[in-house]
């Protein structure tokens, strides 16, 4: 053949070899390694005056996932609220964000190829809120599923936490075309700019950004994080007086998550070290290798019982039935963070990344070491009566102290993402006159932020709603930590007029229009 003669062909032939073998074995370390070396390495000469001063950085992908759409959930508002957060925090409109931002979302469909989101209620709705829409089939058919001896994944993975197998829709984030990529839930919101993260996945360590960024990133790694990298166990400090610094300063990531400690009973052996992964939020490095790898795990079918924390779940690891939704993404990336990919996967503090108002310690008001019961303010004690005269006692991480996770108390202009998981969904407007704990202070300022961020968008007008329409409690978080409680209209003050009263028949919608074509949006 003549064009073999030809140089540019002969190099063009080589390369698609060399790709389709490296495909082929995707396992291969040596293959992973020299993979990972190249990205680095392909940046090396990157610096300041390189890049330019009034464009980003680079174009950072966000991508959510609707497994079902029921009559009940409308995705628009929280999507285009989420939407719009992002974009707050994201170059142009924000001053000291250097990235720009693109959206996408999931929706799982029987056939990709005949989907249309014009005729799918959730799917015309998302595009019209300015997500682009990229339709997904399984991303793992649970009947190829192994069954080695004693193994439950296959006849189980199904009816896993909340979605089943569905859940792994998220891996999907692995497959998108950016350099970075981050997977939210819908019902959170960012505060601020994730450049911190960004900065450390895209200028290598030997560059003056590089190091710059790898000490900044000291203040958002999780105190676990740290231990476990010092002394190999997540409660247990330093045993050589190594540094934050320097076990972060040669640091290359390939994906930052939080834990949800309130999935585990702390007390019980071996749950604090085999924790799972907070599924509504993830930062990766797009990579088909670390997508065809993590099938492959769920496909092995190397899933044991069992709710201890040794010789259970994935691999015998101790990831097992007492995560929620360790069969799936919970448990998965848990084990593979922890166990697979340790050294380029960061664990951030939770309250400063996806921050759930949550209570760092087990208290005595619930024998479930899992209820997630906030720490009563001073107003609501009583020592009359033992509902309201409870104690917080044991670090839910194992720590002795964590007030460094405190979420309940962490200001949210500390935040960088909120989820109101635990808070309850903005929507829903929940009645504001209960004011028993930490939690509910802070989960009112997460509500406030989001009706904010709403009310930035182009024809969304704050309600007329008038001062004494409603007498409430309103709560506010002092800088030294105490509460202000006074009467007021806490459905003006949280909501600016878009709950009407109590519950969800009390909110006004958005209407549905084409987001993208509106100006400054």
């Amino acid at each position: 053949m003549i064009f073999l003669n030809n140089p540019t062909y002969r190099r063009l032939l080589i390369a698609i070899a060399f790709i389709s073998i490296t495909i082929r074995n995707w396992d291969d370390k040596e293959l992973l390694r020299a993979f990972r070396n190249a990205s680095v390495s392909s940046t090396d000469n990157t610096s300041t005056s390189s890049i330019i001063s009034d464009g980003p950085i680079t174009t950072v992908a966000y991508a959510i996932s609707i497994t079902s759409c029921s009559h009940k959930l409308n995705p628009f508002d929280p999507a285009a609220v989420l939407k719009r957060s992002i974009e707050l925090n994201s170059w142009p409109k924000h001053p000291k964000s250097r990235y720009a931002s693109e959206f996408y979302v999931f929706i799982k469909t029987s056939n990709a190829k005949q989907y249309n989101h014009i005729a799918d209620r959730c799917g015309s709705l998302l595009s019209l809120a300015g997500w682009n829409i990229i339709p997904q089939e399984e991303q793992v058919y649970q009947g190829l599923i192994k069954e080695p001896p004693e193994s439950i994944l296959k006849n189980n993975i199904g009816n896993d936490g909340c979605c089943g197998d569905s859940e792994l829709i998220k891996l999907a984030t692995y497959k998108l075309p950016h350099d970075i990529a981050v997977h939210l839930d819908l019902d959170t919101l960012v505060t601020n700019p994730f450049d911190e993260l960004y900065n450390v996945m895209h200028f290598p360590p030997d560059t003056e950004e590089g190091k710059r960024a790898r000490q900044q990133l000291v203040e958002a790694v999780a105190p676990t994080d740290l231990n476990r990298r010092s002394s190999g166990h997540p409660s247990r400090g330093s045993v050589n007086g190594t540094t934050a610094q320097k076990l972060l300063s040669n640091i290359v990531v390939d994906a930052f998550y939080t834990k949800d400690y309130n999935m585990i009973s702390p007390h019980k052996e071996g749950h604090v070290e085999h924790v799972g992964v907070q599924g509504g939020f993830l930062v990766v490095r797009p990579s088909m290798l670390t997508y065809l790898k993590l099938r492959d795990m769920v496909y092995s079918g190397e899933f044991y019982g069992g709710h201890g924390g040794k010789m259970t779940g994935w691999f015998k690891s101790g990831y097992g039935k007492h995560i929620w939704g360790s069969m799936t993404i919970q448990g998965l990336l848990g084990y593979y963070f922890d166990h697979v990919d340790r050294e380029h996967s960061v664990e951030l503090n939770r309250c400063r990344y996806n921050n759930i108002a949550d209570n760092a310690r087990v208290s005595s008001f619930s024998s479930n070491a899992k209820f997630p019961r906030g720490t009563l303010i001073d107003q609501a004690r009583n020592a009359s009566d033992p509902r309201y005269n409870y104690k917080d006692f044991q670090c839910r991480d194992g720590r002795a102290n964590c007030d460094d996770v405190d979420c309940q108390r962490f200001s949210i202009e500390k935040t960088r993402l909120v989820h109101y998981t635990y808070c309850k969904s903005p929507l829903k407007c929940n009645e504001c006159n209960f004011m028993e704990t930490y939690k509910e202070v802070t989960c009112y300022a997460f509500i406030k932020e989001w009706f904010r961020v709403r009310s930035t968008l182009t024809g969304e007008d704050k309600p007329h709603m008038e001062d004494d329409a409603f007498s409430t409690n309103v709560q506010w978080m002092r800088e030294d930590g105490t509460v202000d409680v006074h009467q007021g209209n806490c459905y003006k003050e949280y909501t600016m007029g878009f709950c009407q009263g109590n519950g969800r028949h009390n909110y006004v919608s958005m209407k549905h229009r084409n987001m993208s074509l509106l100006p400054d949006n």
